[in-house]
C-alpha cells in the first residue's frame, strides 16, 4: 500500500457521497412546476374548488387559476384559455 491510496480512498468517498446526494436531490426535487404544458390538465380533478387566485407564469406567459381541495389541502394549477 503506497502513500497515495489513503488519499484516494478519503477523497473518493467524498466524491461518491456528493454524487449520491446530488442524485437523491434530483429525484426528490419538487417537480410540480416542471411541466411543459402538455401534461397540464384542462379541468380540475373532482373535489377541487376554484379560488380567486390567478397568476401569470413568468416562464411560459400563460395565465393559471388555482384550484383547492378542502378535504386534502392539495392545490392544482390549471391554465386558463
Amino acid at each position: 500500500m503506497n502513500a497515495v491510496t489513503p488519499f484516494l480512498l478519503f477523497y473518493g468517498a467524498w466524491f461518491i457521497g456528493i454524487i449520491v446526494l446530488f442524485l437523491l436531490g434530483y429525484m426528490i426535487y419538487d417537480k410540480r412546476y416542471k411541466n411543459n404544458g402538455a401534461n397540464t390538465p384542462a379541468k380540475p380533478s373532482n373535489g377541487f374548488l376554484s379560488t380567486p387566485e390567478v397568476f401569470i407564469d413568468p416562464k411560459d406567459g400563460f395565465t393559471y387559476r388555482v384550484y383547492y381541495n378542502p378535504r386534502s389541502g392539495d392545490r392544482e394549477y390549471i391554465r386558463e384559455k
